[in-house]
């Protein structure tokens, strides 16, 4: 964080400083983590109270608490109303402070990916401050912006959310130069009350955007009415797969590993790229991130050129080639309806035996079967081979699917031993894929480490035999 003094922060956060002014040049909320000459924010919420460890947080050295009531031990504090709030006021004052080029982005899926295609192209010539790991609500969203240095010229944030009003809060703080909503589809449905409850959610990024900003959404949406009204009077830019759209992609290929290379739209210049990212949904991310980049005046060179640097992360659609024989597709991260139907489509570009290792998606209310149901539809639709579930929620998906290969399993290694024999059936035929999805509740890379290690076990085993 930069440097600034306690008085300064007890203005910002309109609290009452007892003690002497210090400088503070780091926050934290955590305990756990290095506080030496820190400032501690004592935030409370619904299982726990920090309060009751101020005294730890002196005692690891930190100079300095905010806090809702006066604490008995002598050390500097801040006494605010509500802490959590004061962490907001906190965050947005040193983001006002140090003026950074903001791009917030939302949406149902996706935002990770937009926020790294950014940051690549952003950090090609300036400092960029990204949001790191799921710090996108209103606890991390602030302690992001906390991190932010006078050296940074562009900040690119990622807003979640899980209940309404949850991403006016956050936006407000960021006041965005620009604001992406990538999409909206079924997630985190069971906070919402309904797909339209999420879209209500993630169109509160517009109210943060000023007059001079811009908004940024898909054309082809059921909900570009919706954004029509909310993005009236502020500059407003879409994204889609035609001229419809203010910048759009044409002459879509997908290479043998599922990554797509497309012709890129922007006003009357249009230029070719590749991704390494695998997935044809993965285009319109681009063009999210495309979009918002030309806003700020990032020229097309070096838009494509940050595009083409960006690398899959772990467990979101990474591609291991385990054998010869067997490819896994990793996209355990998280799942959505909408993300796993776009990983579907990429395992059925894919030429070979395609298994669809499926774990419940979480967070989809009552209609959490029927969002399984439909995915085991499009599988149907995507022609591929096998359909295995594991999970109570899942097994409405592999049901859908039993006439063409589905099935239920209770347990990781029943699962495993089944994909396996699938893998000996195919071997000298045909390669097989084998896709892994499910949301983090899941814990579907399970999964994935128990086919890596069975494979490289049995490996081992026809070693010793040869020999």
């Amino acid at each position: 964080m930069i440097s600034v003094s306690l008085k300064w922060i007890a203005e910002q956060v309109e609290g009452r400083l007892i003690g002497s002014d210090c400088i503070i040049d780091n926050v934290s909320t955590d305990t756990r983590a290095d506080l030496k000459d820190a400032l501690f924010i004592a935030l409370k919420g619904k299982n726990f109270d920090a309060h009751d460890f101020v005294e730890q947080a002196i005692g690891k050295g930190a100079a300095a608490v905010i806090c809702e009531k006066p604490q008995t031990i002598d050390c500097r504090q801040i006494i605010v109303e509500n802490s959590r709030h004061a962490l907001g006021r906190l965050g947005a004052a040193v983001k006002a402070k140090v003026a950074p080029k903001t791009v917030a982005v939302t949406g149902s899926n996706g935002k990770t990916t937009v926020k790294e295609m950014l940051s690549a192209i952003l950090s090609i010539h300036h400092p960029v401050l990204a949001t790191q790991s799921n710090f996108n609500n209103d606890i991390g969203v602030p302690l992001t912006l906390l991190r932010l240095q006078k050296q940074h010229k562009y900040a690119v944030i990622e807003l979640g959310a899980n209940h309404p009003g949850e991403i006016a809060y956050t936006t407000d703080l960021v006041k965005p130069d620009v604001a992406i909503l990538n999409n909206v589809s079924a997630a985190h449905v069971e906070g919402f009350g309904s797909l339209h409850g999420v879209a209500r959610a993630k169109t509160e990024i517009f109210r943060g955007v000023g007059s001079q900003g811009t908004a940024v959404t898909p054309r082809d949406s059921e909900f570009f009415s919706c954004w029509q009204r909310a993005c009236t009077g502020m500059n407003w830019k879409t994204l889609g797969l035609n001229d419809s759209a203010d910048v759009f992609a044409t002459d879509i290929e997908l290479n043998s590993e599922g990554q797509p290379s497309f012709a890129l739209h922007l006003g009357k210049k249009i230029r070719t790229l590749e991704l390494k990212l695998s997935g044809q949904h993965n285009v319109l991310n681009a063009l999210s991130a495309a979009t918002a980049a030309n806003e700020l005046g990032i020229s097309l060179d070096d838009i494509v050129t940050g595009l083409q640097q960006v690398q899959p992360a772990q467990g979101r659609l990474t591609t291991i080639k385990v054998s010869d024989h067997l490819r896994i597709i990793d996209d355990t991260y998280n799942a959505s309806v909408a993300s796993t139907k776009a990983a579907l489509d990429l395992l059925g570009s894919y030429s070979g035996y395609r298994i669809f290792v499926l774990g419940d998606m979480g967070e989809l209310g009552a209609d959490a079967r029927a969002y399984h149901e439909e995915i085991g539809e499009h599988a149907i639709d995507t022609d591929i081979d096998n359909l295995y579930s594991l999970g109570v929620l899942s097994q409405s998906a592999s049901e859908v699917f039993n006439g063409h290969g589905g099935k239920h399993f209770g347990s990781l290694q029943s699962l495993v031993e089944s994909v396996l024999q699938r893998l000996t059936e195919q071997t000298g035929k045909q390669s097989v894929t084998v896709l892994v999805k499910g949301s983090r509740s899941a814990h579907m890379e399970r999964v994935v480490a128990a086919l890596q290690q069975a494979v490289t076990d049995s490996d081992r085993l026809e070693d010793k035999h040869a020999c």
